[in-house]
């Protein structure tokens, strides 16, 4: 019997994905969606108020099982085979990679850090302030409207602040500042630092039918009533209530099929379990893996019209790999909160405010780099005092300068992005697979001088908030966390007009293969000072509605 041939197959379930699989299916599209790991279930994989003490190895998960150099709240007992373990990706000689992988469906928008700016023309029109790279082949005023709407399906808190480098967007009620937020407040006034309620897609009301936020602390390890945006609680209910999506759980993409034009027909995939290869068959394709392994997809689908991987004429698929460099620049102690009552400060699990762009607005060159970075502080009484190790003493008295200690710590986190840098991609390691015999990435990275000089700066800056706010600096970072802590990679599969220099058109669909689209922070020129979420949902919710108009026109037949 002939196999089904679906209108649309996506691969990804996260944001991009996500938003992909709602909209075509609102549109009375059939889809069928590709997702590597298996649905989690909140009542049980979430960690619903439990303590570390609760769990058997205190919550940092079985260490003969940890994944590698990741961090304990990406793959910790709480949210247990939700992580790919199985290492898809070897680095080139000098590049030192994390690249963890969220195999669950919702991807990374389970645990996300829900930071939601909006890029702004500043980020667009970036090459044309400061002579570096490219500008984007998208206006601020064109993404605009679509940041409007997403806003308004998820939900964002924060304030109007008329910033030059944030636009302002539809918004919540903020979160309430802390104690430390209004005293490092007044430190970044005397400074020239913006200190200001961060835009969190995290819900102060009720929202569209979700809760709000109850305060439990717990949203890095999943939130089990959907009071922040997750794929899972936002968008996969309203594509499964169309009843136009199959969902196939545990396929591992292998590689696009094409048909006898080269044009895309289909995806192989692997079965987890079973570990037997099939194939599934749609008129198109949308590509929403994540930045790396949506170009590992892409070019690992080689066949005599795509000799080097699928729509790579160009030679730019993988190339343009950017991060965000992350580095805890400066921590401490605020000594007016020291023996004050303790009070739950982390109760969202988020930093609350956030410490904007500020950096050659209008002039490029204002700094000793170009562009410029942003910053989170955080502070206050945390599940655990990562303070323990700078107390002195024994018994009783150490636990009495810890409880005084309680509500004093900060700490300010650096955001900066990279440039996009001839030496940073990613290609295909021509020995390695993995363990389902699909060919590993290969990973070539290392921060430039721009970011580094970022990092200096920033470490500076910090240190004099900390200081004009009456704070006492402890800690200053000598080096950045590894690259890919961040999770906010971008690049590999550019946006451009000029189909000898970029992968996919201003759409995201790509140059060379008509029905084949990309909807993920690939797409992205470069990193900007703000996370990537929001726009990734804003992004594909453009491109789905440019698909369904093709459709429309029959040129998806």
């Amino acid at each position: 019997m002939p196999k089904q041939v679906y209108d649309v197959i996506v691969i990804g379930t996260g944001a991009g994905g996500g938003m992909a699989i709602k909209t075509l299916c609102e549109a009375g599209l059939k889809v069928c969606a590709l997702n590597s790991g298996r649905r989690l279930d909140p009542e049980k994989d979430f960690r619903n108020h439990r303590m570390p003490w609760e769990m058997k190895y205190r919550g940092f998960g079985d260490p003969k099982t940890r994944m590698k150099d990741t961090p304990d709240f990406l793959d910790s007992e709480y949210n247990k085979g939700a992580w790919e373990h199985d290492i898809a990706y070897t680095t080139a000689p000098g590049t030192n990679w994390m690249w963890p992988r969220c195999s669950a469906v919702g991807g990374k928008t389970n645990f996300w850090g829900r930071s939601s700016a909006r890029f702004g023309d500043i980020d667009f029109k970036a090459a044309t302030l400061d002579g570096h790279d490219a500008d984007w082949p998208v206006t601020y005023d064109e993404i605009a409207p679509y940041y409007t709407r997403v806003e308004k399906m998820i939900g964002v808190a924060s304030t109007v602040q008329n910033r030059p480098s944030n636009p302002d967007g539809v918004y919540l009620p903020p979160f309430n500042f802390r104690c430390l937020d209004w005293i490092l407040q007044k430190g970044s006034e005397k400074v020239g630092v913006p200190y200001l309620p961060d835009r969190l897609a995290q819900l102060t009301v009720a929202h569209e039918g979700h809760p709000a936020c109850h305060f439990c602390g717990d949203c890095t390890f999943g939130c089990e009533v959907g009071a922040f945006f997750s794929s899972p609680w936002f968008l996969l209910p309203v594509a499964e209530a169309s009843r136009n999506l199959e969902l196939r759980t545990n396929a591992i993409a292998k590689n696009i099929l094409v048909d006898e034009n080269g044009r895309a027909s289909g995806v192989a995939y692997i079965d987890r379990g079973s570990r037997q290869e099939y194939e599934v068959r749609g008129r198109v394709v949308v590509v929403a893996a994540s930045c790396i392994e949506s170009a590992r997809i892409m070019l690992n689908s080689k066949s005599r019209h795509w000799p080097n991987g699928i729509a790579n004429s160009s030679g730019q698929l993988g190339r343009n790999l950017c991060d965000h460099l992350y580095a805890t620049v400066a921590s401490g102690y605020l000594p007016q909160l020291l023996g004050q009552p303790s009070f739950p400060d982390n109760v969202g699990a988020n930093s609350i405010a956030w410490m904007p762009r500020w950096q050659n607005l209008e002039h490029a060159h204002d700094e000793k780099f170009v562009r410029g970075y942003s910053m989170y502080p955080d502070g206050g009484c945390s599940e655990f005092p990562s303070y323990y190790d700078q107390i002195e003493g024994f018994g009783s008295s150490f636990k009495h300068e810890i409880k005084r200690r309680y509500p004093a710590p900060v700490s300010l986190t650096l955001q900066a992005p990279t440039l996009p840098s001839d030496k940073n991609f990613v290609d295909i390691d021509p020995v390695a697979k993995d363990s389902f015999g699909i060919p590993k990435a290969r990973i070539h990275f290392q921060w430039g001088k721009n970011e580094l000089q970022m990092f200096e700066h920033a470490k500076q800056t910090s240190a004099d908030v900390l200081q004009a706010a009456g704070g006492v600096l402890e800690y200053a970072a000598d080096e950045p966390e590894t690259p890919g802590y961040s999770l906010h990679e971008t690049g590999t599969c550019r946006l451009g007009n000029d189909a000898r220099k970029s992968v996919t058109n201003r759409f995201g669909q790509t140059h060379d293969v008509a029905n084949l689209y990309v909807c993920d922070a690939s797409v992205f020129l470069n990193c900007t000072d703000k996370t990537t979420t929001l726009s990734i949902l804003a992004f594909t919710l453009r491109t789905s509605e440019y698909l369904i108009e093709q459709f429309r026109r029959g040129d998806h037949k």
